[in-house]
């Protein structure tokens, strides 16, 4: 890794970081980038052009970094995770039919009132309509039941995962007791969190873990 820069900078780049750091949904330019990671604006663009960092670009070829992409890194090297990461609001896409979870601990109103309370939550009414809102919303997570039928579980997940365009969301599938492919298959095909419906009331938690907030 780079060095890092001086306190003064630093100082300066919190600043910066305070105002600007963030945008709805949650997409970082740059020098915000090099701001978190207290390094010079060229190092960051070296990390994007060695394939370091996962990264698109705007129209008029603005580097780009999810908010997703930028936690993965900066754990992955050590960096600590600042504010204005861990306290903004995550997007949630929740995709789960009410059928899923009668008789769980949490109703699906319910469940979707917690998801609310901490992370911007959008709702669809199902998994292919949230996978067909994928580009356009850019969630920072996508909640699926296993067991939906609009979906081709599991070998949805794998091609979600496998293509740079639709890879960044944190995948959250719940798994029933019944009509799915169970919770091996799905874990295996690339869900990020596998949650049986029986443990829903653990799923605030366990994505506050996985997207880093507090």
């Amino acid at each position: 890794m780079a060095l890092r820069k001086s306190p003064q900078l630093t100082a300066r780049a919190s600043a910066r970081r305070g105002a600007t750091s963030s945008s709805a949904a949650n997409v970082y330019s740059a020098q915000i980038v090099a701001d978190f990671c207290e390094v010079d604006l060229k190092t960051v663009h070296h990390w994007a052009d060695k394939g370091k960092v996962p990264h698109f670009r705007t129209d008029g070829r603005h580097l780009r970094f999810r908010r997703n992409d930028v936690v993965r890194f900066l754990r992955a090297h050590g960096y600590p995770l600042p504010d204005a990461l861990v306290r903004a609001r995550p997007s949630i896409a929740l995709a789960l039919g009410a059928s899923l979870l009668e008789g769980a601990a949490l109703s699906l109103e319910e469940l979707a009132k917690r998801l609310g309370s901490r992370f911007s939550l959008r709702r669809h009414g199902s998994g292919a309509a949230a996978v067909a809102h994928l580009v356009a919303e850019a969630p920072d997570a996508v909640i699926l039941g296993d067991s939906d039928a609009t979906l081709g579980f599991p070998g949805v997940l794998a091609a979600l995962k496998a293509d740079a365009a639709t890879s960044w969301p944190v995948f959250v599938v719940v798994t029933s007791t019944d009509g799915g492919p169970g919770e091996d298959a799905v874990r295996t095909h690339g869900a990020d969190i596998v949650l049986p419906v029986r443990e829903i009331v653990k799923l605030p938690g366990e994505l506050a873990r996985a997207l880093a907030v507090v």
